[in-house]
């Protein structure tokens, strides 16, 4: 195994993560603002990609097929699992979430 060099740019996306981001987004402004504010949307993308199969891309034309095939195959899937994620991740005022602050390890094998 190779040590990842320290300011190495990451060379692979999943190509799901725009396409959901943007969905969850489109659900949210269909809900009432009372409701949103109980909502944090990035709980809500963590917990569609989960349930939706990863498609990861290297290269900017895996990228774009990626992307082609989200977009015809897995329109429905991505729809059900962002709606899924609104109703599963809904605030309780009384649970305590501390957000995780994503600060790239370069030197983790994780």
């Amino acid at each position: 195994m190779t040590t990842p060099v320290p300011d190495q740019v990451l060379l692979y996306r999943n190509a799901l993560e725009p396409l959901v981001t943007e969905e969850v987004k489109r659900q949210l402004e269909q809900l009432s603002p009372k409701l949103v504010k109980y909502i944090n949307p990035e709980q809500v993308i963590a917990y569609a990609l989960n349930r939706l199969p990863p498609l990861y891309a290297t290269s900017i034309e895996g990228w774009t097929r990626q992307q082609q095939l989200a977009k015809t195959k897995l329109e429905k899937q991505i729809f059900l699992a962002v709606r899924q994620g609104l109703a599963a991740v809904q605030r309780d005022p009384l649970k305590v979430s501390t957000p995780l602050l994503f600060l790239e390890d370069k030197n983790s094998d994780n």
